[in-house]
Formats: structure tokens, C-alpha cells, sequence
């Protein structure tokens, strides 16, 4: 049976792709983006509709956006949370007009819209899903990039909690967060530079800036990208048979920094286990 996808950031990358690779699968796809003229191609595609959308728009506006693209299908079966930007500069270059900018994108604009959906969800018959796009850098520290990173944390946070609370209220709304590792796209042509540039930082800014022009032409495919959160979300090819986990990795350098970390925080943690200890009641 097909099901019914509303694909936020739609308008390049992953986004893009998803939505192509569902329409092929034979799945209605409305595609999102701020700006119309951007997805508007994505009409000759097979079950495909478009619709303008900001996620940092008003909450009445955004539930006026959503009744408008359930009467597209007659429903939507799943949210695929992927618009968002990229804030460069180092933790103390940032001004906070510039980080809270950036969480009002990537945070309280992807929130607000889940929000927005979960009554719809609970209403209806059939399990739905929420999946949300982070990084790997929403487990990883990413420096020279504290508030894109700083918010993918947050991300990751808010939908790991939704989850533990939809499992425990038995709600069929199933979460899944994806961390993609670098894919071949613009990402980091496009990251917004801050304003104000502190020289201290300057060496470290271009060794991750060649690291990062080196791995971006050398990164994942999208359009493989994309198949395999498809694949997670209609249970096909590895996913079939099995139980998807809420956090999936997609790309190799994202699963060696999750390993890594949790390697790491694993060591650390057992050496101090007897310093943490010596708190507990006696």
C-alpha cells in the first residue's frame, strides 16, 4: 500500500532526493520549501505536489499549511523533518542574534511543526512516523560550527524524548532520527559565515575548512542517501524484516563518529565510575 510523505527542505540534496526516490517507489510525496520557485520542477514528477513552506513560520500558519496538504492525498503517513541551514563560526565568533536565528530554523521551526502534526497523528488509524534529519555532528562536536551543531544536539535531544514518551503512552507515531555522515552537496559552500571573525581561530577555521572542501568532493551519494532512509521508513532492503533503531547512521564517516564517541565516553566513564561513587548515600 502506498503511503503519504511530507518531505520538509525539499528543494536540494537529500531532500530532493527523497522525494524522487519515493514518487519511483510509487508513494505521494508533497515536497516542501521556503521557496516555491525552488521545488517547482518536482511537479513532473510522478505523485508529487509542491507547497511553499517556512518551518519558522507561525504556529497558525503552519497548521494551516498542514490541512492544506492532507487535502492533497486525502492524508500524510509520515513527516520527514529535513529543512534546515548551516551556522559557520567558532562558539565565540557567534553573536546571539546569529544562534538564536539559527535554532529558530533548525530547532523551534522543525518542533513547532511536529507539534503541529502530532494531533493529526494520534487521530488516525494506522501507525505514522516522524523522521528527523540531524548530522552527525548533533553527536559529535563540529568545530568552527558550534550553533549548527549546538542545534542538531537539540535536535537529537527533543526527538529522543519524544520517542520515550510515545512508547510509554503506547501512541503509534513511530521516530526515527537520521544522522547523515558528508554527502556530495553544497552544504558547506552555503553555511552562513558570522558576521564577526576572531583571528585566534583563524588556523584552526582553515585546516577544517580544507578538511572539510576535501571530504565534501569525496562524500556520500545523495541519491543513495536517500534510498536508504526510504528504505528505513518503508522497511525495504536491509531495514525489511527488522527493527529499525530510532538513531540510523547514514554513511560510514558518521557511524566511525558514533563508535568513536561512545567509545570514548564508555572508557572515561568505567576509569571515574569510583569518583562518582563516593556521592551515593551511605
Amino acid at each position: 500500500m502506498s503511503k503519504v510523505f511530507y518531505i520538509t527542505g525539499s528543494s536540494s540534496g537529500l531532500g530532493e532526493d527523497l522525494v524522487r526516490n519515493l514518487s519511483s517507489r510509487g508513494h505521494q510525496v508533497i515536497a516542501t520549501a521556503r521557496s516555491i520557485t525552488k521545488i517547482e520542477h518536482l511537479k513532473q514528477l510522478s505523485n508529487v505536489r509542491v507547497q511553499q513552506l517556512d518551518i519558522s513560520d507561525s504556529t497558525e500558519t503552519l497548521k494551516q499549511k498542514v490541512d492544506e496538504a492532507i487535502s492533497f492525498f486525502g492524508r500524510i503517513d509520515v513527516l520527514v523533518n529535513n529543512a534546515g541551514y548551516g551556522q559557520s563560526g567558532c562558539f565565540e565568533e557567534v553573536s546571539m542574534d546569529e544562534i538564536r536565528k539559527q535554532f529558530e530554523t533548525n530547532v523551534f521551526g522543525t518542533v513547532n511543526l511536529t507539534q503541529v502534526f502530532l494531533p493529526y497523528f494520534r487521530s488516525t488509524a494506522t501507525e505514522s512516523k516522524i523522521c528527523t534529519v540531524t548530522s552527525g555532528a548533533g553527536t559529535v562536536a563540529f568545530p568552527t560550527s558550534t550553533a549548527y551543531s549546538a542545534s542538531k544536539f537539540a535536535l537529537e535531544g527533543f526527538f529522543e524524548n519524544l520517542d520515550a514518551e510515545l512508547r510509554a503512552s503506547q501512541i503509534p507515531v513511530q521516530v526515527l532520527i537520521v544522522a547523515p555522515g558528508v554527502f556530495k552537496t553544497n552544504f558547506v559552500d552555503n553555511m552562513v559565515k558570522p558576521d564577526a571573525e576572531i583571528g585566534a581561530y583563524a588556523d584552526l577555521k582553515h585546516k577544517i575548512n580544507t578538511f572539510l572542501q576535501g571530504i565534501s568532493e569525496s562524500g556520500g551519494d545523495c541519491s543513495i542517501g536517500a534510498k536508504l532512509i526510504a528504505d528505513a521508513l518503508l522497511g525495504e532492503g536491509f531495514a525489511e524484516g527488522k527493527t529499525v533503531p530510532l538513531r540510523l547512521p547514514i554513511g560510514s564517516d558518521s557511524v566511525a563518529q558514533l563508535v568513536g564517541k561512545y567509545r570514548r565516553e564508555l572508557e572515561v566513564t568505567e576509569a571515574w565510575k569510583p569518583f562518582a561513587a563516593e556521592s551515593d548515600a551511605k
